[in-house]
């Protein structure tokens, strides 16, 4: 399994993973797939566009952020998790968010999947030309801790609830 960049063939999985959010999840979804529209494959279609805007060149310009998104795929073609690269840091990214986040589908948490995506993303964010890379989580998220922790995450801070992770490459 690998991750790969969310495009049109992961629309019935992907619309499946944030339903499952939706029901089961609310704080994720709606931090990452909250919009003004139900989601629908027509919704599918704008969001994927709005990913492509966001991407950026892997140097992206002054005061701009570059957003890639990803999903990793089951071997029964689910979306088990959703991963987001951002880079660089701006100041509300540093305080909330970070470069990297994942968001597990509520039934397949607990069985390595985010993990194991995290550790996917750090690749992704060592070709993108990082020599770090900042992960934050609830403070009252033992599994997220766990995870970050599980990829070399350092603990910095714990401010207003929020867990600051660095992770250095070396």
């Amino acid at each position: 399994m690998e991750i790969e960049e969310l495009n049109t063939a992961h629309q019935q999985a992907f619309l499946a993973f944030v339903r499952d959010l939706e029901l089961h999840d609310p704080e994720t979804y709606q931090r990452h797939f909250a919009r003004k529209k139900p989601w629908s494959e027509w919704e599918f279609d704008v969001f994927l566009k709005d990913c492509a805007n966001e991407k950026l060149d892997w140097r992206p310009g002054a005061r701009k952020v570059s957003l890639t998104r990803y999903v990793l795929g089951t071997p029964d073609h689910a979306v088990a998790a959703f991963a987001l690269l951002r880079f660089p840091l701006d100041a509300q990214s540093e305080r909330d968010g970070g470069n990297l986040e994942v968001a597990v589908a509520p039934a397949l948490r607990r069985q390595g999947y985010g993990s194991y995506t995290l550790s996917r993303l750090l690749f992704q964010a060592v070709r993108a030309g990082l020599r770090r890379a900042l992960c934050t989580c609830p403070e009252s998220s033992p599994a997220a801790r766990r995870v970050i922790e599980k990829n070399r995450g350092e603990l910095q801070t714990i401010d207003s609830n929020i867990c600051r992770y660095w992770i250095d490459f070396r």
